[in-house]
């Protein structure tokens, strides 16, 4: 584990999956995402700081709860928006992109398992949301969001500093 921070081990997880992996908000992942540029003949994908795509964005949370034990311990558990990127062809017809949705979706899935067998996380079961998006930035990608609450297996001690 290369940090005790829940972004580090989504992270961690995202990386050993093999993707470029952002953790942004909205509008900062808007302006990486923009710097994708279409170079030579086959129109490849490159980025002037060596990102790649499909590419992992962890959406920077803005809510969840704390998880206090009758041990002393306290788990943090932010209700998280994952989102998985992949580039759209300029001229895209609907059956195309929506191939590059399941393969994003598959992603989220693997991801998902991923998360489950890494043991920092309370394992994610039943129901998980998902939202897909075409054009959602400026830079013509198509988007899979997970919307998901990851609680920490192993909570902090309380007087860990308080």
């Amino acid at each position: 584990m290369m940090g005790e921070t829940i972004e580090n081990k989504v992270k961690e997880i995202a990386e050993s999956l093999g993707l470029t992996y952002l953790c942004e908000s909205w509008h900062r992942a808007n302006q990486a995402f923009d710097r994708f540029r279409r170079q030579g003949a086959e129109r490849e994908l490159t980025h002037p700081d060596g990102l790649t795509l499909p590419a992992c964005l962890y959406v920077q949370p803005v809510s969840g709860f704390l998880n206090f034990t009758a041990q002393g311990f306290v788990r943090d558990a932010p209700a998280c928006l994952i989102a998985f990127a992949d580039a759209m062809p300029l001229d895209y017809r609907g059956a195309d992109v929506q191939q590059i949705a399941e393969r994003l979706k598959a992603l989220a899935v693997r991801f998902v398992v991923a998360v489950n067998e890494s043991g920092f996380f309370v394992p994610v079961g039943g129901r998980v949301d998902y939202r897909v998006a075409f054009d959602k930035m400026d830079a013509n990608l198509c988007i899979v969001t997970l919307s998901l609450t990851l609680q920490e297996q192993t909570g902090a001690c309380l007087d860990y500093g308080l």
